[in-house]
């Protein structure tokens, strides 16, 4: 039993890695680099936990894609991943419920997997990895 997590980064080397952490972690990662993606996944499938990017290039923002999901409810709990952890932008998303805070890179693998298991809540009973 696992939890699914969307993970959205532009960049691709991050991804790969975060992708094998969390599989490692017993997680169910699906690993996207593009907004648009993940808005359809979120749309129609939906996750358990989203990690975001804050920046996402190509005129995205990871605190612009939260608002606009919590506004249209399909926002799961989510952690912000950036390099920049004092950015002014995370202000916007401290008051959001869904909110579980933010991870400055770098950052622990560990702590990530970690941070998203307490961030979903036990596994759904009857769901398979």
């Amino acid at each position: 039993m696992s939890h699914r997590v969307l993970v959205l980064d532009n960049d691709p080397s991050l991804g790969e890695l975060l992708a094998l952490a969390l599989r490692r972690s017993g997680l169910r990662p699906l690993v996207l680099s593009a907004s648009a993606d993940a808005e359809t996944v979120m749309t129609e499938e939906g996750a358990d936990f989203l990690v975001l990017d804050l920046n996402l290039g190509a005129g995205d923002s990871g605190d612009r894609l939260a608002r606009r999901w919590a506004g249209a409810g399909i926002l799961p709990p989510f952690l912000i991943l950036t390099g920049t952890p004092l950015d002014e932008r995370l202000d916007s998303l401290r008051g959001l419920p869904e909110f579980r805070g933010v991870l400055a890179k770098p950052f622990s693998l560990v702590a990530l997997a970690d941070e998203i298991r307490a961030g979903c809540g036990p596994a759904r009973l009857g769901e398979s990895a």
